[in-house]
């Protein structure tokens, strides 16, 4: 793998738990659209038997909570390939200034602080960590 690609990886656990905030509030955003078009049957009156529009929604709704169950599944399991990618080095040191930066999206001042080290001494860890993650996955 490139520099770019190791960042990249790395980068790209902030997006996939981006995203799945972001299907997590679409279903709840879905339930909330399908109780608001339910259509309640008291026993009065002719049955809606025709009309079953309430029916017809609750599947959508189904499949469309189904989509994103199965995206969020397929997000946390690249969440976990980021995670392990960075276990991987087997640099208790290095591993720390990589959780702290891309899987509990710190900056590299607050990584610093954090750790005591000077912001320089973060980045250039992240650097070595690049280099070796490089190295092992070449």
């Amino acid at each position: 793998m490139t520099k770019a690609e190791v960042r990249d990886l790395l980068r790209s656990h902030l997006y996939a738990t981006q995203k799945i905030k972001a299907l997590e509030e679409e279903k709840h955003q879905l339930r909330l659209d399908a109780q608001g078009g339910a259509i309640s049957f008291d026993g009065t009156g002719p049955s809606p038997v025709k009309d079953n529009t309430a029916e017809i929604r609750l599947m959508k709704l189904a499949d469309k909570e189904n989509a994103i169950d199965q995206e969020i599944q397929r997000l946390t399991a690249h969440k976990d390939k980021v995670r392990q990618f960075i276990a991987d080095l087997h640099d208790d040191g290095l591993e720390s200034v990589l959780i702290f930066r891309y899987i509990l999206y710190c900056s590299e001042e607050q990584t610093a602080e954090k750790l005591h080290y000077a912001p320089r001494t973060i980045q250039e860890k992240i650097r070595r960590a690049v280099r070796k993650l490089c190295e092992k996955n070449a």
